[in-house]
């Protein structure tokens, strides 16, 4: 039967009717904040977890409700309080501008300098920088967002299996291996 011509629900009312919230997926999505954002002031980490559910509440999948709640250039995150890096395929350029801010937001005093040589795919620069952040005590963890950017947080060591797992009960995927 073909669909109805008009309807009276709102686009996020149907979208909520497709993908109905689950409880626990929004438990998990909520820890894993927690786990992701606990660097970040109590106002801040509040802020941005409320902004991730609300996109989550509106239909969103969690794992564009994390995405797009903490990148938007207006109401995401705040530059000096970077969590979630992104970087285009080929973006060296903002990678050798986001890395150190990424690492002075997550607690390293130690600077991290990068230039680019062109002899390497992004991949590659994010395992050596993985392999910097583990001399700190810290990993990077690779969100897999659907698209061709390289995204990913800062992580302790030893909470990636929790973020990990939090997030594969989210139903967002996250890896130390690039996807």
């Amino acid at each position: 039967m073909p669909p109805p011509e008009t309807t009276e629900l709102s686009d996020s009312e149907c979208f909520k009717a497709l993908r109905p919230e689950l409880p626990e997926q929004r438990r998990a999505l909520k820890s894993l904040l927690e786990l992701l954002l606990v660097r970040l002031p109590a106002e801040e980490r509040g802020r941005l977890e409320r902004r991730i559910l609300r996109k989550l509440k509106e239909g969103e999948c969690p794992e564009t409700a994390l995405y797009e709640g903490l990148i938007d250039d207006r109401r995401g995150q705040k530059l000096e309080q970077l969590t979630l890096m992104v970087c285009d395929y080929r973006g060296f350029d903002s990678f050798e501008y986001l890395a150190p801010i990424l690492v002075r937001a997550s607690g390293i005093s130690a600077p991290f300098a990068y230039a680019h040589d062109g002899s390497k795919a992004m991949p590659e620069v994010l395992a050596e920088f993985d392999v910097w952040l583990q001399k700190h005590g810290m990993r990077y963890l690779h969100m897999d967002t659907g698209g061709d950017e390289c995204a990913g947080f800062v992580v302790e060591a030893q909470y990636v299996q929790q973020a990990v797992e939090l997030a594969r009960e989210a139903d967002i995927r996250l890896s130390l291996e690039s996807f």
